[in-house]
């Protein structure tokens, strides 16, 4: 064999080499997308990506075609995902748990309504 052609099969092992690990993804990857929010629907999907772009977390939405093709406005097809990078994920879960969501509010309304009185 060449040495021209052991070059290129060298190369060529190595190309499909990493295109296997970018395919499997392996987590290494910080700037791929990542579901961090199922939404019940658009609009719902839009106030959560409006309260990350707030706080400086770039996001993208995905699915929302479906429930606007058939009209759905509730169930399964209206769901729509809330998209970030890797990197930001963790940071991006946390804002919609304690902002969108209110789990770091008290539990039972009607207690926080006789703190408010």
């Amino acid at each position: 064999m060449s040495a021209l052609s052991l070059s290129w099969l060298r190369g060529f092992w190595r190309a499909a080499k990493a295109k296997t690990v970018a395919r499997v993804g392996f987590g290494s990857d910080p700037n791929q997308p990542v579901v961090v929010y199922r939404a019940a629907n658009a609009m719902e999907a839009a106030l959560v990506v409006a309260l990350l772009d707030s706080e400086g977390i770039p996001a993208i939405t995905s699915g929302e075609s479906v429930g606007s093709v058939y009209g759905f406005q509730f169930g399964p097809l209206a769901e729509v995902q809330v998209l970030v990078k890797r990197a930001l994920a963790p940071r991006a879960r946390q804002i919609i748990e304690e902002r969108h969501l209110g789990l770091e509010e008290e539990e039972n309304p009607e207690e926080a309504w006789a703190a408010e009185d």
